[in-house]
């Protein structure tokens, strides 16, 4: 609960409503906001791309100390991102550009002492007050997300201008920033090359054991007795679709022939045209968004996750983890949690690796729990950001 005489006041911006905890980018700032206000009042600036994204921000009112919401068109935030990318513009910026989120600022900098401003993602920086200490949690290195993409799509030049532009805005942000924070080491490594001047740590994500508890799951009747292998995720995201699409038309057939009642159960939201035309494939089945991915993750044998574009830490591993599941996934997957891998991680490359995974004796799932317990722990691992924001507001 939100206590008005909290000792400093801190400006939180977001490009995402930081609530519920339901996807990647809110996950991590839903959780960074309830630890800041525990020991701060915290303002929240952010964006929200439907009424239903704005309906999240009421659940963030108990504990901060105002939250904003600007509701965002996508169609015309695209619009407008193309014409300035044209001009020679970052797009990340300019879609999220907004005169009435700076007016909301200034009007929080002239009623408020705030003490710093914390920003979270890339897109958001601009809007930070250059008076006030900062810090940047970019979660990931979006720009190499970009470079990669220029490598893997067609036409490849765009992808590989905005990552040139959005990396310009990144090095800037992160010189300015008291700290610079990234959800793995390996992200983090990659950014100091470029940014060398930074000031760059890591903070891992956590996960929500006790809400991610086999126990305390509910069951579908549909999935009892049904033998297969989930993927979770948003399923227009372009990494998500592509490993997806790749797995059902190159791996999964390996692995039907190997073991016939074996189905492979796309679970997630918005799934692009490619997704929902696997519908038709004999032996998968495409959700679309359900209420609840406990009762999937619970009944699979596994999760896998092959992507070949994966930045930060996968919160559909972690999850499947903390359920006690082996999460099967690609390299670069495995790469992103580096050495040593909790247990029921496994590198899959092949159809081969797969069956290989899946014949084998499963964990117990409490050792699963166990190792994500030991290293995915939210209080713990946000006493980072804490620990640095005490120190920028100490400085001031």
């Amino acid at each position: 609960m939100f206590d008005s005489c909290s000792a400093y006041q801190i400006l939180f911006l977001s490009h995402c409503v930081p609530n519920p905890p339901d996807k990647g980018e809110r996950i991590r700032s839903h959780h960074e906001v309830r630890g800041l206000a525990e020991r701060f009042g915290v303002h929240v600036v952010c964006f929200a791309r439907s009424e239903e994204e704005a309906a999240g921000a009421a659940g963030l009112e108990k504990w901060c100390a105002s939250v904003h919401v600007e509701r965002l068109s996508p169609s015309r935030a695209l619009a407008r991102g193309a014409v300035r990318f044209a001009l020679g513009g970052c797009l990340t910026t300019a879609y999220f550009d907004s005169a009435a989120v700076r007016r909301r600022i200034a009007e929080l900098r002239r009623r408020t002492n705030l003490a710093a401003t914390v920003v979270y993602s890339s897109s958001m920086a601009p809007y930070a007050p250059p008076d006030l200490p900062l810090l940047v949690d970019l979660v990931d290195v979006d720009s190499e997300k970009w470079l990669q993409y220029g490598r893997e799509r067609s036409p490849g030049f765009p992808y590989r201008w905005e990552g040139r532009r959005l990396r310009r805005l990144e090095v800037a942000a992160a010189e300015r920033a008291r700290c610079t924070l990234l959800t793995t080491e390996r992200e983090a490594a990659v950014f100091r090359d470029f940014a060398p001047r930074a000031h760059v740590r890591a903070m891992e994500n956590g996960v929500d054991l006790e809400y991610f508890d086999p126990a305390a799951s509910p069951r579908l009747p549909e999935l009892e007795g049904r033998r297969f292998v989930a993927f979770l995720g948003a399923m227009n995201y372009y990494p998500n679709t592509e490993a997806v699409c790749r797995f059902a038309v190159e791996i999964y057939p390996e692995l039907r022939r190997r073991d016939p009642k074996l189905e492979f159960f796309v679970v997630g939201r918005d799934p692009a045209g490619e997704v929902q035309r696997l519908s038709g494939r004999e032996g998968i089945t495409v959700t679309g968004a359900v209420p609840d991915v406990r009762p999937y993750v619970a009944a699979a044998r596994a999760v896998v996750a092959p992507i070949r574009i994966a930045r930060g830490i996968q919160n559909k591993a972690l999850e499947a983890l903390a359920m006690g599941k082996p999460a099967l996934v690609s390299p670069a997957v495995c790469a992103a949690f580096g050495d040593p891998l909790p247990p029921g991680l496994r590198a899959c490359h092949s159809a081969a690796d797969f069956i290989q995974a899946l014949e084998e004796p499963p964990l117990d799932p409490s050792v699963i729990r166990d190792g994500v317990r030991r290293r995915f722990d939210w209080d713990r691992n946000l006493s980072v950001l804490a620990g640095e924001l005490d120190a920028a507001v100490a400085r001031r």
